[in-house]
């Protein structure tokens, strides 16, 4: 898998679109054909029309990879090797160009106009040369590592679906029908190949020929292995959480039975708890900085900016903000840490920084009265960076906090990039006056 390649940047939209529509012709195709075959009938005129569109696309698919106008993984100029960086083969001198000139022949076309009984062997080898379309979808497969979870399982699932379909479809091809309608014989084939798959085998329907025997044979033996590997990676798909979400309950579970040991009184665990899952949630863990430890430190100061962002692409003064934008404020912003009952402003000191809450919760207190209680993702201290005047209330924690500083210096250095932040700012200034006029 190269993982240089990003399927989310805007470049690479127009590809992997025009992918999904290969993908989703060929997974027809593959669908329609061999009904036809266990059938046994001719070319139909839907089928003849969709040929022709599939073999359109193909085509244009073909030469489109021919000029590299696709951005794929298996397109991009370089991957990482185990020594060192190599040149990608070109596409030119690959066995895949072959494969993809022989999947745009209209195989189906020709057995049509060359009128060709679909039992005959002319017929079922240019039909089995249309399976040399499934290649095409060999991009897709390279994408997975990027595909979520919920996709990946419906991905995973149709794949399952499909190859029932197929075993179904042999069955038809091989077995006598009797005097069943079409739907009724792929209805009993499809369970059949079910009941097979899945070792249960009740016995109702079996084989009655020798070819019969041997491919029902096949298929259980198939069925042994396939039948574990899909409960397998259906029950991984679905029960495996996420790393991060995993190692959280793991450490906080450790931490619960910590608590009950030295039998921790309930408002402090409380307290403990809320702190702790604030660090394992927001903050890259000691695995994250193991993984990008052997970076360079230019790479790595990078990487935590992108931490940084996290937190604060949220907060309501950055909403709507680019990446360039919210890139260089994570730059500027410090860490502070403050215990229960901290001050962190005192009405009257001279101010010159904002603060931004990450972690925790504070009051705003004037006279001993409480005038507002913040929580995370709100900010105070603004006042400062508009104005040169004394704080006019006090800021305590209520908890265990962790607080981002903002100031002005660096303020004035990312209104000088980006002014509609100074506004912004000053709008929510001039609201919060008017309040405290208000009340």
């Amino acid at each position: 898998m190269l993982y240089s390649y990003n399927p989310k940047d805007k470049e690479n939209r127009f590809s992997l679109i025009w992918l999904g529509l290969v993908v989703a012709f060929i997974t027809w195709n593959m669908a329609y054909l061999p009904l036809i075959m266990a059938y046994n009938i001719k070319t139909p005129t839907w089928a003849i029309v969709s040929e022709l569109v599939t073999v359109i696309i193909l085509s244009i698919d073909a030469y489109l990879r021919w000029h590299h106008k696709l951005k794929l993984p298996e397109y991009t100029t370089e991957y990482f090797g185990l020594a060192q960086i190599t040149e990608h083969k070109s596409y030119k001198k690959s066995v895949w160009m072959f494969i993809d000139l022989a999947a745009c022949i209209p195989y189906e076309i020709f057995i049509f106009q060359l009128d060709l009984n679909s039992m005959t062997f002319t017929a079922l080898l240019l039909r089995g040369l249309q399976l040399l379309r499934i290649a095409k979808i060999r991009s897709a497969w390279n994408l997975l590592d990027f595909i979520n979870k919920p996709i990946k399982l419906a991905m995973f699932i149709f794949t399952v679906l499909i190859a029932i379909h197929w075993i179904a479809c042999g069955w038809m091809f091989i077995m006598p029908r009797d005097t069943m309608d079409n739907f009724t014989f792929y209805t009993v084939s499809l369970y059949w190949s079910v009941t097979t798959l899945t070792t249960v085998g009740y016995g109702d329907i079996t084989p009655m020929t020798n070819l019969g025997r041997f491919y029902t044979m096949g298929v259980m033996l198939i069925g042994v292995g396939v039948y574990g590997v899909i409960i397998a990676n259906i029950s991984r798909i679905m029960m495996i959480a996420d790393r991060y979400t995993q190692e959280r309950k793991n450490k906080l579970s450790t931490l619960n039975q910590y608590m009950q040991h030295y039998q921790i009184p309930t408002p402090l665990q409380k307290q403990v708890f809320s702190y702790y899952n604030h660090i394992l949630t927001k903050k890259m863990n000691e695995e994250d900085t193991d993984i990008i430890r052997d970076l360079p430190q230019i790479l790595q100061n990078e990487l935590e900016i992108y931490s940084k962002i996290k937190l604060i692409k949220n907060v309501h003064i950055f909403k709507g903000c680019s990446l360039d934008c919210l890139k260089m404020i994570a730059e500027k912003l410090a860490q502070q840490c403050y215990s229960p009952n901290d001050y962190i402003i005192k009405k009257g000191d001279q101010g010159d920084t904002m603060f931004i809450i990450g972690h925790g919760e504070v009051i705003v207190t004037s006279e001993s009265k409480v005038i507002k209680t913040l929580r995370p993702g709100q900010f105070f201290g603004e006042m400062a960076l508009l104005e040169d005047r004394e704080r006019t209330a006090n800021v305590q924690s209520k908890a265990y906090c962790d607080l981002y500083t903002f100031s002005k210096e660096d303020f004035f250095d990312v209104i000088k990039a980006y002014p509609f932040l100074e506004k912004r700012l000053k709008d929510i200034y001039q609201a919060r006056l008017e309040n405290n006029k208000a009340a």
